[in-house]
């Protein structure tokens, strides 16, 4: 047995946090990697009931996925495509897409035309991801594909943040700046457009006057953030397992793959059916994407290894420390004069998102 179990007192508790800090402006749940790991329809079930209806996701598979639940919610597909099948089946299916070019907007223009449908989009600006979007400064070609292509509603227009949740406010500033030109452009040129939008989960807790029409939050619904959590928001998420073995080990004895620890007198272990497959110790820290990252994931492997850099689980309201490497499928507890048994319930620390999807979500 293992299932992730969410807590729904503290996932509301969250929600109404947000929501009071939000105010006025409207909320975009985001999606991305299956809810962040909490399960899309669970999740989306779970914040139609708080009112919130709005929701984004990070690619055309998503998409197709969530609106195949047939849930009555608006979703905005944030990956810019070009790729003509995946606009068409996106069309099809009533999904707000994002426009990242000219040429994708004329393409979906004259396919809604021939389909005498209305395409419902957000256009993406590029202030300095280099990655989606019209370039910040291309101000002309923003406007002219607004105005020339009468088949697209444009719902939107929105950006994206590369490093809010550092300490230093400049580039993401300077950012900002640059949206809001963009959008000083088209209001003077008459183009009305319903939402603006930037701020992300970390723009959101640190910078309330960039949140414009609405926000865009994932991270924050599960308190799982990288920066300083000035909501009180909490953790959500908590893979559970269970023992299915004892075994007795004499001193001396190496313990698991690479006889990376050797038992330094008589112990009882646990064996736990939980290891890397399942999410288990390849967490990231606060300092998401920096280069230390790369070495953290290889790190965390091997940092059991060190006494005072040990992994712990939750048994029977106890700790225990996880002893050897964290394998595949599974890890040994020292349960040492204990009264583990076996059945016990097995409570692991774990971010959701990196918990694999075939694992049950459970709301409790």
């Amino acid at each position: 047995m293992k299932v992730l179990e969410i807590n729904s007192k503290d996932l509301d508790y969250n929600v109404t946090k947000i929501k009071q800090r939000a105010g006025e402006t409207k909320i975009i749940a985001v999606l991305k990697g299956n809810a962040y790991g909490l399960g899309f329809e669970e999740f989306v079930k779970f914040m139609k009931v708080r009112g919130i209806t709005d929701f984004a996701v990070s690619s055309v598979v998503e998409a197709i996925t969530l609106s195949r639940l047939k849930l009555d919610i608006a979703i905005l597909c944030m990956e810019a495509t070009s790729i003509k099948k995946d606009l068409e089946i996106m069309l099809e299916n009533n999904i707000v897409m994002t426009i990242g070019t000219a040429e994708s907007a004329k393409f979906l223009n004259e396919m809604a035309k021939r389909k005498n449908m209305k395409a419902h989009v957000h256009l993406k600006i590029d202030t300095g991801f280099s990655r989606y979007g019209f370039w910040y400064d291309e101000k002309e070609k923003i406007l002219s594909t607004i105005k020339n292509n009468t088949s697209l509603y444009f719902d939107g227009v929105f950006s994206h943040f590369s490093c809010a949740y550092f300490k230093d406010k400049d580039y993401t500033k300077l950012q900002f700046d640059r949206f809001m030109k963009v959008k000083e452009y088209l209001e003077e040129n008459d183009v009305k457009i319903p939402l603006y939008h930037i701020a992300n989960s970390s723009a959101f807790l640190k910078y309330p006057e960039m949140y414009l029409d609405a926000v865009r939050l994932g991270s924050a619904f599960l308190g799982r953030i990288s920066v300083d959590n000035v909501l009180g928001l909490k953790k959500i998420g908590m893979l559970k397992s269970h023992v299915v073995e004892l075994k007795n080990v004499k001193k001396g004895m190496p313990i698991g793959y690479s006889n990376s620890e050797v038992t330094k007198k008589d112990m009882k272990i646990a064996i736990v059916p939980v290891g890397y497959a399942d999410g288990y110790n390849v967490e990231i820290g606060n300092d998401t994407f920096k280069f230390i990252d790369r070495l953290r994931i290889f790190k965390n492997a091997f940092s059991n290894i060190f006494k005072n850099n040990r992994l712990h689980v939750r048994i029977k309201d106890k700790t225990y420390s996880v002893i050897g490497r964290v394998g595949m499928n599974h890890i040994s507890v020292d349960v040492t004069d204990s009264d583990v048994n076996i059945e016990d319930i097995v409570e692991i620390e774990v971010s959701p998102i990196l918990v694999n999807s075939n694992i049950r979500r459970e709301y409790i």
